[in-house]
């Protein structure tokens, strides 16, 4: 019988776009305070998972974009729409 695997999907900004992020956020303190502290805080997380057998991919956000989805949608760029819109963008990947 075939199991369909679960891919976790993680928002994942450049450096570039970090500040860009933490300037229009509607929650910018669940942020790091830096990119080095997130990108840290986020690489162990990813490890645990993939350590546990999980799929882990990376998605790739461009703040312009996200927010022209946000825009679309009616939602504020918070912590919720950022985890929809990677998990869109992976779902747009695997079509």
């Amino acid at each position: 019988m075939w199991e369909q695997q679960i891919v976790y999907s993680f928002a994942w900004f450049q450096p570039e776009e970090w500040q860009c992020l933490k300037e229009t956020v509607e929650d910018p303190s669940t942020l790091d305070d830096t990119y080095q502290k997130w990108r840290h805080n986020t690489e162990n997380a990813i490890g645990e998972l993939r350590a546990n057998d999980k799929q882990v991919q990376k998605i790739s956000i461009k703040i312009s974009k996200l927010l022209v989805w946000c825009e679309s949608k009616g939602i504020k760029p918070d912590s919720k729409a950022r985890s929809e819109y990677a998990a869109f963008l992976a779902q747009q990947r695997s079509n």
